[in-house]
């Protein structure tokens, strides 16, 4: 079966504004952004406030997020529940190439760490795991492209609630084995910081952990922050971090959230609207009655709108923080004009913004796939794949 992730993305995930990344030529590529220090407050003391504390230079965080450019997600390999087993794996060094040679400047590559390290401690992760992940990692960056790895799927935590029957966004999280969990979680990216250290820090960014909801609340979300920044700071002085919210990334999560005040760090926001064109029929299940986006003046104003409400929160919270959106994507249900379309104005207007952009995905991932891994071994969808990179 070829699960995307979770089925439900409950609103939108996050853009910032035009000072929040480095602006973007006239090919779409962002550029090298200056230090404004002007410009450039501090996060917040305490999530729910705007009133920054001590400035915040965020030159690094922005240049590692030009690097990131204009990317893609490689889902369905290390984020299932073994690389092959959802369809798209395994990761293939050709598959690498094919991207790198098409033009996109970064592969964001979601793992699935729960499945492959001890459940008590000392939270072992397997040793033939991390080989493989960092195979893959060093195949990405001999092709001349940034790797993206995350702590994704982790449903250990994910799922260990006290109200199991209740929707997600209502669900609350078993207390009893918080600390246990951020221990866990704590132990793996020890491992993963250590065993990583040799890569260089302009190849290689991570993403502490994806979609927070359910057991992993806005409390314990930023625990863990807390925690397992220093852990990946000890071993990694220069590597950039990236950092999600809680409700699936949507953008309003970053009111609960409270970043390190640190300037290599990037925003990461998820972008499914709206939800019932992005989202429908994904894995392969298309509705009877299909909705379609025909880029009218309403749906364009539509998501312009959108794009400046969150530029408009990130900034309250955290100006000048450089915002990549680690997913995005729409299912073939609406059909590929559609999608062509809707790809095409969200391009746009991340250029136009500075946004760096991982879309979803690449191969077998539930509908959004833009290219055959199991027949041609091309890509399927030249009309979305040109719309990407024009």
């Amino acid at each position: 079966m070829n699960i995307k992730k979770t089925p439900f993305i409950l609103l939108v995930a996050l853009a910032f504004s035009l000072n929040a990344c480095g602006g973007s030529d006239s090919e779409g590529n962002i550029t090298t952004p200056t230090t404004n220090s002007s410009a450039e407050e501090a996060a917040p003391t305490s999530s729910g406030s705007s009133t920054p504390a001590v400035a915040i230079d965020y030159t690094k965080g922005k240049l590692m997020n030009a690097r990131i450019g204009k990317g893609i997600n490689m889902g369905n390999t290390f984020d299932a529940t073994c690389e092959a087993c959802w369809g798209a794996g395994p990761v293939e060094l050709e598959q690498v190439q094919t991207i790198a040679a098409a033009g996109f400047n970064s592969i964001r590559l979601p793992v699935r760490w729960d499945d492959e390290t001890l459940l008590g401690e000392p939270y072992t992760i397997s040793a033939t795991y991390l080989a493989r992940v960092k195979e893959v990692v060093g195949w990405i960056n001999a092709a001349g492209l940034v790797a993206i790895i995350n702590m994704h799927h982790h449903q250990s935590f994910l799922t260990d609630v006290a109200n199991p029957d209740a929707e997600v966004k209502n669900q609350k999280p078993n207390l009893e084995n918080a600390e246990k969990h951020l221990a866990r979680i704590d132990a793996i990216w020890t491992q993963i910081a250590n065993y990583f250290a040799d890569v260089s820090s302009e190849k290689l960014v991570f993403e502490l952990f994806n979609e927070p909801r359910g057991g992993v609340s806005a409390d314990l979300h930023n625990q863990m922050i807390a925690q397992v920044f220093p852990i990946i700071r000890a071993t990694s002085p220069d590597r950039t971090v990236m950092f999600g919210c809680n409700d699936y990334n949507v953008y309003t999560g970053i009111r609960t959230l409270k970043l390190p005040a640190d300037g290599n760090i990037i925003f990461t926001p998820h972008y499914y609207r709206p939800t019932n064109y992005a989202l429908q029929g994904e894995n392969y299940n298309c509705p009877a009655t299909i909705t379609t986006w025909e880029g009218t003046k309403a749906e364009k104003e539509t998501m312009e709108k959108e794009f400046d409400e969150m530029v408009k929160l990130a900034n309250e919270y955290y100006p000048g923080i450089p915002i990549n959106i680690g997913e995005f994507g729409a299912t073939e249900c609406g059909g590929i004009p559609s999608r062509v379309k809707w790809v095409t104005n969200f391009v746009k207007l991340a250029k136009e913004r500075g946004i760096s952009w991982n879309y979803w995905g690449f191969t077998n991932v539930g509908g959004y796939e833009i290219y055959d891994k199991d027949v041609t071994k091309t890509w399927s969808d030249t009309e979305t794949l040109n719309a990407l990179l024009k």
